[in-house]
């Protein structure tokens, strides 16, 4: 009688085949899996990439903004300070770059006082100490984005001079050297998935305009000298800043120059749509 069924032979050749086809989609498995992984990986630091270059030229186009026009001649007293010397700043820069991998930006909206806004701010105040409920005003607000440690950081808040009515300080600090509990910096970026490596804020040029007779420096016999600015011209100054940033999924140091793996980067030009006014006195 014949009996039915593999050879010893048979059955090893058949093992044989069934374990390479198991290693073949193991292996492929893994392979897809790691590649999916790298794509999750990459866009995750993309995503975040993008979200802090978008971040970058929105508060630095916002900057300056003067909310109301009524409040300008405010505006002009609070941004360029009293002495009406173009540079000089005062007490609200409208961006304030000297500090090494941080940008401070100020804007002006309207505000309406409610709350307990007259411990805080005597323009909600009256004479009594009462709020002035419902009175509008307009307040300047601080943003903010710096570098720590690989990982980027944002604020925004009312900028902490407005605070003027005697005995008031801002809630929380929003400086670029805020620590601790008391700051108002968080996080808009995360390390590994994207370590930030370089973010410097630079200002490459600036050009300055006759605000009076509408024309450029130096050009078709217009003011020269901007030393003249709120002294017996009024002045507007137009200001390019530069970013750059390097980026890459990770959490070493100082690895851009050597352009490593998923290695993102952009410079990145940008005008304040508002540009820096100095008025000069037409009494």
């Amino acid at each position: 009688m014949r009996e039915l069924g593999l050879s010893l032979v048979e059955l090893l050749v058949a093992i044989a085949i069934g374990a390479f086809i198991a290693l073949a989609g193991t292996t492929y498995f893994a392979t897809t899996f790691g590649a999916g992984i790298s794509i999750q990986e990459a866009t995750r630091a993309q995503a975040q990439f993008t979200a802090l270059t978008n971040a970058v030229r929105i508060e630095l186009r916002r900057a300056g903004y003067r909310g109301n026009p009524s409040q300008l001649a405010n505006y002009l007293v609070t941004t360029e300070g009293s002495s009406g010397v173009a540079g000089d700043e005062g007490t609200f820069p409208a961006v304030d770059i000297s500090t090494s991998g941080c940008a401070l930006m100020s804007y002006a909206r309207e505000h309406s006082c409610s709350g307990s806004d007259n411990a805080n701010f005597a323009v909600c105040r009256d004479t009594d100490g009462s709020l002035l409920s419902g009175t509008a005003t307009v307040l300047h607000y601080r943003t903010g984005l710096r570098l720590q440690s690989g990982v980027v950081e944002a604020v925004s808040v009312i900028h902490p001079s407005q605070y003027d009515v005697v005995g008031a300080t801002a809630p929380v600090s929003s400086d670029c050297a805020a620590a601790g509990g008391s700051s108002a910096w968080q996080s808009i970026t995360t390390a590994p998935d994207l370590y930030v490596d370089r973010f410097v804020f630079t200002m490459p040029g600036e050009t300055y305009f006759d605000a009076d007779a509408g024309c450029e420096f130096s050009v078709g016999g217009c003011e020269t000298s901007a030393s003249t600015c709120g002294d017996t011209v009024s002045c507007r100054i137009e200001r390019l800043y530069k970013v750059e940033v390097c980026a890459y999924p990770g959490d070493t140091d100082n690895q851009c120059a050597s352009s490593p793996e998923g290695r993102l980067y952009a410079e990145i030009f940008v005008s304040p749509r508002n540009n820096v006014l100095i008025s000069r006195d037409y009494d």
